[in-house]
């Protein structure tokens, strides 16, 4: 486990996500989620989660939704993905669509995806 807590796009985005996908199981753990890793490959993030062991499981056929990311730095913006393994946040991706992702995105939007 790493010391090193979310940054702000990462914080954002999962926050977003809780809100919009339906689910309170979901939400939960995404308030309880902690930084594991983070990898960057300069396209974006893999963003790897920690949940304490006593949140409930999210039900199966709960499907995250997840926002589009529009920042002037990006070429045609950004887009994400919350992927989970056995009912518990597994890891949250960050990816340019087209171009670069900075390692740094101060100021952004998250915006629903068409």
């Amino acid at each position: 486990m790493t010391s090193e807590s979310f940054n702000p796009l990462e914080r954002a985005l999962l926050d977003w996500i809780a809100e919009h996908s339906g689910d309170e199981s979901l939400a939960a753990q995404v308030r309880g989620a902690q930084l594991k890793r983070r990898d960057y490959t300069r396209t974006g993030f893999f963003v790897y989660l920690s949940i304490p062991v006593d949140f409930d499981s999210v039900d199966s056929g709960t499907k995250p939704v997840c926002p589009l990311i529009l920042n002037d730095a990006l070429y045609d913006g950004a887009g994400c993905n919350l992927f989970l393994r056995d009912g518990r946040l597994h890891y949250l991706e960050i990816y340019a669509r087209g171009g670069f992702l900075p390692e740094q995105l101060d100021r952004f939007q998250l915006v629903e995806d068409a």
